[in-house]
């Protein structure tokens, strides 16, 4: 009898488990009128953030809150929405806040976080996203749109329309996609991976990362990239062909462009260059890499 109570108690325990769970969450559900193109400022410190774009004008906040998170405070006033998580005094770095925001399509949107991941999708205005741990993915159509992490992976997905931006990483991988127009690529250790189509202008800084970049440029587009220890892959066509610039300290190059051939820079130091001009096409690339191979095709 005793032990048949003792199984029973056990089981009540067992079964209260989940429900104490829950109770050490909060649910937060908000919704103010927002500007149909007004300006949306999102931060937080820990957990997700997930905004997409809707047709309603209108921002609405909902998702699950840590024990640790005070609150969140939504104030909307002049045309821009203001969202922060809130955690109590002197906890600057615990409380986990999961969210889900919808804006306007049309809406500006910033985003500042510290560990937590960021998304976005459906948003038409420019967008600012940063995080400095979480990883990042997003469908980007804004012009003059930013999204840097520092040790976080990004992901970036253009509508094939010509915009401004700019994706960076310390020591996260960068992965572009369907882009357009001019763009700025900067890594640390972290590699890149860009696939681009009628780019107008391309440039690309890595220090140990390797940069790959496949796509089309416009009959007067630009690429400029630079690496000192990560290989350069550059797959990239154009109206008329492509003139080039490219030069490597210690690596070697790889070219299947007709028109010129690697040499060495001297007779007797290191360096080789493979320079190219063709009359028909503005295109231009120029690469340079210190120790990194640098690889050219237009096919």
């Amino acid at each position: 009898m005793i032990e048949s109570i003792k199984k029973h108690a056990a089981l009540l325990v067992l079964c209260a488990l989940p429900l104490a769970a829950a109770a050490s969450e909060e649910s937060v559900e908000r919704k103010v009128a927002a500007d149909a193109n007004g300006e949306v400022m999102i931060s937080n410190v820990s957990g997700t953030i997930d905004v997409r774009g809707w047709d309603r004008n209108e921002v609405q906040v909902t998702g699950h809150l840590g024990r640790d998170v005070e609150r969140v405070d939504v104030e909307s006033s002049g045309g821009r929405t203001v969202i922060k998580v809130v955690l109590p005094r002197g906890n600057s770095h615990d409380g986990d806040a999961d969210l889900e925001v919808s804006v306007p399509k049309g809406s500006s949107v910033e985003v500042s976080a510290v560990s937590a991941d960021v998304s976005s999708r459906g948003v038409l205005g420019t967008q600012r996203l940063k995080s400095v741990s979480g990883e990042i993915t997003a469908d980007i159509a804004g012009n003059e749109s930013e999204v840097r992490s520092v040790s976080g992976d990004v992901t970036v997905r253009g509508n094939g329309k010509p915009l401004s931006l700019r994706v960076s990483s310390v020591s996260g991988s960068l992965d572009l996609t369907n882009t357009a127009g001019k763009i700025d690529v900067v890594t640390v250790s972290g590699d890149a991976s860009v696939n681009m189509g009628d780019t107008s202008e391309l440039r690309g800084r890595t220090t140990s990362g390797n940069l790959e970049v496949s796509g089309k440029l416009t009959r007067d587009g630009r690429v400029d990239v630079e690496g000192v220890s990560g290989d350069i892959t550059l797959h990239i066509s154009a109206a008329g062909g492509l003139s080039t610039e490219i030069e490597s300290f210690s690596g070697d190059i790889e070219s299947c462009l007709s028109g010129g051939s690697v040499e060495r820079v001297s007779k007797y130091g290191p360096g080789t260059r493979l320079n190219i001009r063709t009359v028909e096409s503005g295109a231009r690339v120029r690469a340079k890499t210190l120790s990194g191979d640098v690889e050219i095709c237009d096919r």
